[in-house]
């Protein structure tokens, strides 16, 4: 089979994301009556088949998706399609795919498959499902090929979220909980289209605030209007969007460090100067982007008092790396969304792993090495902050002042 056939052989897969009460049953449900017997347009008559998934054991959403139109829709429950039912979802997917639709001949496949995730569901780690292959050196990509991440945004509940948000700083023990705002901007930043739904309950001022906001969080994502779910069939489902790298690189902080080079980038061999690059300002939307990068440890006392009274007003997103002087191993990671501060330590530096001995030099990863700078190895500050009218001169003060003394 060549390319371009085996392309089309394969179904597409439409995945709807977005927080609890969004509309993402409700705009489901108006796609399929679109393509139902009664539906009526460029979709009507087609095949599609639906996937829903609820983490409670009665799936309720399913039973209302099955009168509005699918060829076939299936429940998953008891769990979540991003983390504890992933491989019940790959099944399913498969197997829509190997068989055909309800009184199809054999060989014929859906005409396209939409997944409704959790209102918990993390975008990011569905699509690995097609982009990662399993010990079996399969994916979802052999049968299916994915066709957007979508994410469903409850226009009032988002404004709503991100004015509590951003009015204190919160700070939440690590290995928790995301904070629901932190959801809520990360099914933003990993989606190939954003539909702003329930428009009709926010003004004109409100709803071009969290368009810009949107926006901000991720300038590559088409943004769509709706009200009550109502969107044209065609219009979200009869164009791929997903590109594998440029979906899960999209938010803008992601885009923003990628740009000062890293693992993508040519290695730079250990003991090469490191050469950093001045602070960044990026202006799009009326959002900045300011980079705070250095070789020098921070002290931990220092940075939590940063943290709990110095963050700056109009801060949307903040993410990156970071290094303690009280902890010079751990691998620093921190995000933090309007007010909702999350750090976590997610690995050990590989210069540590080096000096342990544990790790020789031909072993030091790629991505560590593309950073690499005597004397710290891969041991850095790398930081990226977003928001609307940031004070990029201050912002660098406050952090400077944060780091250790030599």
């Amino acid at each position: 089979m060549n390319a371009p056939a085996a392309e089309k052989s394969r179904v597409p897969v439409t995945v709807l994301c977005g927080f609890l009460g969004a509309g993402k049953t409700t705009l489901l449900r108006q796609l399929l009556m679109q393509a139902g017997s009664t539906g009526s347009g460029p979709t009507a008559g087609r095949r599609w088949a639906a996937v829903v998934n609820d983490v409670a054991s009665i799936n309720i959403d399913a039973q209302l998706v099955a009168q509005a139109g699918a060829q076939r829709v299936v429940e998953l429950g008891n769990g979540c399609v991003c983390c504890s039912v992933r491989d019940e979802l790959a099944e399913t997917v498969a197997e829509l795919c190997a068989n055909p639709p309800p009184g199809a001949a054999a060989g014929e496949t859906y005409d396209h498959i939409l997944i409704e995730t959790t209102g918990v569901a993390e975008p990011r780690a569905i699509a690995r499902l097609f982009t990662r292959r399993n010990a079996f050196g399969r994916s979802l990509s052999d049968f299916a090929r994915l066709s957007a991440l979508v994410t469903v945004i409850d226009a009032r509940h988002f404004l709503e979220t991100h004015r509590k948000a951003t009015a204190a700083t919160v700070i939440a023990p690590p290995a928790t909980q995301k904070p629901v705002y932190e959801l809520l901007v990360e099914q933003a930043e990993c989606a190939d289209v954003l539909v702003l739904n329930k428009c009709d309950l926010v003004t004109a001022d409100e709803l071009a605030g969290v368009e810009r906001i949107l926006r901000g969080l991720n300038p590559r994502a088409e943004v769509l209007h709706a009200e009550q779910g109502q969107l044209a069939a065609e219009v979200l489902l009869d164009r791929v969007r997903f590109d594998p790298d440029a979906t899960l690189r999209a938010a803008r902080w992601i885009r923003v460090l990628d740009s000062l080079g890293g693992a993508s980038s040519p290695a730079r061999p250990p003991g090469a100067p490191y050469l950093r690059p001045p602070p960044m300002h990026e202006h799009d939307y009326g959002i900045t982007s300011v980079v705070f990068q250095e070789r020098r440890p921070l002290d931990a006392e220092k940075f939590h008092a940063f943290l709990m009274g110095g963050l700056p007003p109009g801060l949307l997103r903040a993410k990156g790396f970071f290094w303690l002087r009280q902890q010079p191993a751990d691998i620093g990671f921190l995000s933090i969304a309007g007010g909702q501060v999350k750090k976590d330590f997610v690995g050990t530096w590989a210069a540590e792993l080096r000096e342990r001995g544990v790790i020789t030099e031909a072993e030091i990863p790629e991505s560590a090495r593309a950073r690499w700078a005597e004397p710290h190895g891969d041991r850095r500050q790398e930081l990226v902050f977003i928001g609307t009218g940031l004070d990029a001169a201050a912002l660098q003060a406050a952090l400077a002042g944060c780091l250790a003394e030599s």
